[in-house]
């Protein structure tokens, strides 16, 4: 998926993937960047309303195989 603003990927984010994250999947992958600074946002919002819970990592990579640039979150539960 991807969104022309990031008002629409913080809704996108915050309603679906960002409460499977740490209960269903340990992480996302996605070609938006969109995405995953929403996803790093609320994950981060998270742990300082509630106390930390997990450790979030966000990593970004190109691939010269298919040219894309693949960004990355994941959670450790602490």
């Amino acid at each position: 998926m991807k969104f022309e603003t990031h008002r629409e990927s913080w809704e996108w984010a915050s309603s679906v993937v960002y409460n499977e994250i740490g209960n269903i999947y340990e992480g996302y992958r996605t070609e938006d960047e969109k995405i995953a600074c929403s996803l790093v946002y609320e994950l981060t919002r998270l742990n300082t309303f509630h106390g930390p819970t997990f450790y979030v990592f966000a990593h970004n990579e190109y691939n010269q195989t298919d040219q894309k640039r693949w960004y990355m979150v994941w959670v450790e539960r602490v």
